[in-house]
């Protein structure tokens, strides 16, 4: 785990420092390949020769009782970078765990439950830009999904995401 993150975050630093133009994104996003919670992405800017950026979403909640963790990480393509708007294409994984924890012993009905999946693929996407730093971001992908260690199907489950750039 610690060397998953730290390759995350040297792939991060060479993206935003190694690239003169690059522009950074904070916000909310959710979706089958890209997980659900606060994301962090960064993309090479208009006027910059790259075109790749990457893109990783995160969230938990635990309490005793129960809880659930949501993690994703993308990789951008970027097609096309204009004043008002972005189009890319997109490979990205998200997942997601969620329990529940028998803390009533009293109650014959209570049971442990634990679930997990995971949905990966490519997908084609767009973002509107507006009030000059907003973004609303929405892609398709074609996501293969696993449910608890069993195949689910392949859908076209969107992702979405609102983003402040700078």
């Amino acid at each position: 785990m610690k060397r998953l993150l730290t390759t995350i975050l040297t792939i991060g630093l060479m993206t935003c420092f190694g690239t003169a133009y690059a522009e950074s994104s904070l916000g909310f996003a959710a979706g089958s390949t890209r997980g659900a919670g606060v994301t962090y992405r960064t993309i090479p800017g208009a006027d910059s020769d790259s075109k790749l950026g990457w893109q990783i979403t995160g969230l938990p909640y635990v309490t005793p009782e129960d809880g659930f963790i949501s993690l994703g990480l993308a990789a951008i393509y970027t097609l096309d970078h204009g004043r008002h708007g972005l189009l890319y294409a997109s490979f990205g994984i998200g997942a997601l765990t969620a329990w529940e924890n028998c803390t009533d012993e009293e109650n014959l009905e209570c049971k442990e439950e634990f679930h997990y999946g995971f949905g990966v693929g490519p997908g084609i996407g767009f973002e509107l830009r507006f009030w000059d730093n907003f973004g609303l971001a929405l892609d398709v992908p074609l996501a293969v999904l696993y449910g608890d260690g069993e195949f689910r199907g392949i859908y076209p489950v969107p992702n979405t995401s609102i983003v402040y750039n700078w």
